[in-house]
């Protein structure tokens, strides 16, 4: 072998390892996205180890974050064999589709408004996904709620739900028991009376005021009395309602203790007399006496 041959191969083998140190390397190229999602993701996991009274949510989302990194990190390195160019082409045309026109010139429409020029461009692409996103709401609820009946239309809904308050009222009145009307006397325990008041500050302050005044409803706080001013009146309109003046039967929400509660509860406003009240409506409500026993006692 000549020295002129030994040169040449040297020179050869030495081109050669140029090359292939000059090649890029494609899966650093994906470094970057790795080094993100590692940033990323490194304080979720610090949150789940040192929150050891995190909530089940929050280890559920960072479950999910770390399965979604996980997965984004193996289509990279395995289908895309390290390059990220294609993942980013993607997202650019997707990108690209909902981005509404920009730049170039404007197409005015050639009508005169009082000066007031009108363009023509086209509609940006993210408006057309939106309308055509109604139209297909639009046929499946007409679907699901008018042909396939596979959901309940809002009356359906409503008779369920007062069929299920029903349940749970006669659950409580059994719990409960019954109480004999034709005898009720009012609460005066405490435990009672701020049941009574609990309920009324939920469902009757609308008509009637947070200090039982009057807003629609009568004032309940004066001696006056549309219905009857004693505990068995009290009772009976919370129980069946006064129609004509559009309160409601009440039946079929609260059990017999719980209105006989707020029945109780609202007999101790009496005279309160508070600020702004309605005036009074009615007529005057005087207890009755109690009857006395009029049989003689036998010697």
């Amino acid at each position: 072998m000549t020295a002129t041959e030994d040169l040449r191969r040297c020179t050869v083998n030495r081109n050669q390892k140029d090359n292939r140190s000059s090649r890029p390397h494609r899966p650093l190229r994906a470094s970057p996205l790795w080094t993100l999602m590692i940033a990323a993701s490194s304080p979720l996991h610090s949150q789940a180890q040192t929150a050891s009274h995190g909530t089940e949510t929050s280890l559920i989302l960072t479950g999910t974050l770390t399965a979604f990194f996980v997965l984004l990190t193996f289509f990279i390195v395995i289908v895309l064999g390290g390059d990220v160019e294609p993942l980013t082409k993607f997202f650019r045309r997707v990108y690209n589709a909902v981005s509404p026109q920009s730049g170039g010139e404007a197409i005015p429409i050639e009508e005169n408004h009082d000066g007031i020029t009108e363009l023509d461009n086209r509609v940006p692409p993210w408006f057309n996904y939106l309308f055509g996103g109604t139209i297909l709401f639009a046929v499946v609820y007409m679907l699901d709620y008018h042909v396939w009946r596979s959901s309940p239309l809002p009356q359906a809904e409503y008779a369920q739900e007062l069929a299920a308050a029903d349940i749970s009222r006669r659950v409580r009145v059994a719990a409960e028991g019954s109480i004999n009307e034709e005898a009720l006397e009012p609460l005066t325990d405490e435990a009672s009376i701020a049941a009574g008041h609990e309920r009324f500050s939920r469902n009757c302050v609308t008509c009637h005021g947070a200090n039982a005044g009057g807003i629609v409803g009568p004032n309940l706080t004066d001696r006056y009395w549309i219905s009857g001013g004693g505990i068995k009146d009290v009772y009976a309109t919370i129980k069946n309602g006064v129609p004509q003046k559009g309160m409601i039967s009440w039946k079929l929400v609260f059990t017999p203790k719980e209105i006989q509660q707020i029945a109780s509860f609202i007999l101790t406003l009496q005279g309160t007399n508070p600020a702004n009240g309605k005036k009074p409506e009615g007529t005057l409500f005087q207890e009755p006496a109690p009857q006395k026993d009029s049989g003689k006692a036998v010697k």
